[in-house]
C-alpha cells in the first residue's frame, strides 16, 4: 500500500533547496499557476531571495510557497503513474501525535488483515508491504521518526522514499542538495 507524506516544507527555508526545486518542470508551472493567488507579489523572485531575506517572507507567502512546491512534486509523482492509499499532511505543525496514530493505524490494520479497500489493479502488488513516499522539501521530525522506527518493523516491510530521490530523472542532483541541507540541521 502506498502513503504519501508531505512535511512540513521548512527545507524551503534554503536557497540551494529553493532553486533545485524550480529545476523540476512541475515545480516550476505550479508556481507559475500559483502567481495567481499572489498578485502583488512576484513568486519566482521570491524564491530567489537569499536566506536572510527570504526569513523575512510573511509566513502565509511562505506557506503558499511550500503548498505549491509540494503540489508540483506531487504532479511529477502521478505523473509517473503512482497513486496513493493514504495521504497525511503537516499543515500548520499538525500535532505529531495524531500523525503518528493515522500512520500505526493503517499500517496496523495492514497487518491484522483487515481488507483495504482498492479496486486499483495498479495497487494489488503492493499489498505485501507499506511504501511511504515523503514529499518535502526537507526533514521534520515526523520524516525522522518514520524512517528510524516504521521503516524497522518486524511485523511489515516498510520501505520510505523521497519523492525527488526515488524519481531517476531527477536524482542526479538532489543527494548533493540533500548532503548541504542535512549540514545544515545539524
Amino acid at each position: 500500500m502506498r502513503v504519501l507524506y508531505f512535511t512540513d516544507g521548512a527545507g524551503i527555508d534554503l536557497l540551494g533547496i529553493r532553486e533545485s526545486v524550480l529545476r523540476i518542470p512541475e515545480v516550476l508551472t505550479s508556481l507559475r499557476r500559483g502567481q495567481e493567488q499572489a498578485k502583488y507579489v512576484d513568486l519566482m523572485q521570491v524564491m530567489s531571495l537569499p536566506d536572510e531575506d527570504f526569513r523575512l517572507v510573511p509566513s502565509p507567502l511562505r506557506t503558499l510557497i511550500v503548498n505549491l512546491v509540494q503540489r508540483g512534486l506531487h504532479q511529477r509523482w502521478i505523473n509517473r503513474d503512482h497513486r496513493a492509499d493514504l495521504i497525511i499532511r503537516r499543515i500548520n505543525h499538525r500535532c505529531f501525535a495524531d500523525i503518528k496514530n493515522e500512520v500505526l493505524n493503517f499500517i496496523r490494520s495492514k497487518t491484522e488483515g483487515k481488507s483495504i479497500a482498492t479496486q486499483d489493479l495498479h495497487l494489488l502488488h503492493f499489498l505485501s508491504h507499506v511504501e511511504i513516499t515523503i514529499i518535502g522539501p526537507g526533514y521534520d521530525e515526523i520524516e525522522i521518526w518514520l524512517r528510524r522506527e516504521i521503516s524497522t518493523r518486524g511485523d511489515v516491510k516498510v520501505l520510505i522514499k523521497d519523492v525527488i530521490a526515488s524519481d531517476p530523472q531527477l536524482d542526479w542532483f538532489w543527494p548533493k542538495v540533500k548532503e548541504t541541507y542535512s549540514a545544515h540541521m545539524v
